[in-house]
């Protein structure tokens, strides 16, 4: 008779023994530049840490296979918020390189989900390991839709040429998908990719401040700068302009 409870490894690993391999994450960014991660950081200091990471044990040590973000922010909570955290919870488990894989790729379906670019990486590598498409659509189902999966296969079965300019941000998973369409061959492909990256090529316009924040500069030219709400509008417009979390902007009003 099976178990209705059944026991599993959820370990308490020293930050210090859990290893991050240089490359296995096809994330990106880990939030750093929206301030999803020190959100993230500022929750774990207060709460503690809530979701295990996952990974593989090898001796004394557990290689990271999912959760990156999080251990990245319980480094961020000691650093900048105080917190005194030592250990993380792990979930470890038997699992080979594919397997590995496919736990990152459905893991990153969480709070901060992977992008497209991000899981054509992921399912590029699964491809170039020998894993049939089916079983790539399958085991994603709980993470993307079958079409959409299916889509994400295409685009990681496009020629090398085709994969840079989708790492390089010139072409979209979308666009690509429909150059496959069109094309009769990778040359072809390869051909129209560069035609639609060099299309989507614009000059850099410079950056323009939003007409909220120069209605504020106006108010402040307006307004007499020696008052003390002057000087605070002043500080956030600053922080505004300089793109500043919202968390950093709050602690301007305590």
């Amino acid at each position: 008779m099976q178990k209705s409870i059944r026991k599993t490894d959820i370990l308490k690993v020293l930050l210090a023994a859990i290893i991050v391999e240089e490359g296995f994450n096809v994330r990106e960014s880990l939030g750093e530049e929206d301030g999803s991660l020190d959100a993230l950081a500022k929750q774990i200091a207060a709460q503690g840490q809530k979701q295990p990471l996952k990974g593989v044990r090898k001796g004394d040590t557990v290689i990271l296979t999912a959760g990156h973000r999080r251990l990245a922010a319980i480094h961020l909570a000691n650093e900048k918020y105080g917190a005194d955290i030592t250990e993380a919870l792990v979930i470890t488990e038997k699992a080979d390189d594919k397997a590995r894989v496919f736990e990152m790729l459905i893991d990153g379906d969480g709070s901060k989900p992977l992008t497209n670019k991000e899981m054509v990486k992921g399912i590029e590598r699964l491809i170039e390991m020998g894993v049939p498409q089916k079983e790539i659509v399958e085991s994603l189902g709980m993470a993307k839709s079958q079409a959409q999966a299916y889509n994400l296969i295409a685009a990681a079965k496009a020629p090398k040429a085709v994969q840079q300019m989708l790492e390089d941000g010139l072409i979209s998973v979308a666009k690509v998908n429909a150059l496959q369409r069109q094309a009769d061959s990778d040359e072809e492909l390869i051909e129209l990719a560069k035609q639609a990256a060099a299309a989507g090529k614009k000059p850099k316009a410079a950056k323009k401040v939003s007409s909220d924040i120069a209605t504020l500069e106006a108010a402040l030219e307006i307004a007499d700068p020696t008052t003390a709400k002057a000087a605070l509008l002043k500080s956030i417009v600053n922080k505004l302009k300089a793109k500043a979390s919202a968390e950093d902007i709050a602690k301007l009003l305590k």
